[in-house]
């Protein structure tokens, strides 16, 4: 909250997202956010 990303460059924005994307979430029966969205989209095809 309150962070200022006028300076993070998009370097830094892509490793942050990388370890959010990447952490695996009780919620998601321990599997990553990236896992989830991929299994998703497999069942769409």
């Amino acid at each position: 909250k309150k962070t200022n990303f006028d300076h993070v460059t998009p370097d830094e924005m892509n490793q942050a997202l990388q370890l959010i994307n990447n952490r695996p979430r009780k919620c998601l029966g321990w599997k990553t956010a990236h896992e989830a969205f991929e299994e998703e989209l497999l069942h769409l095809i």
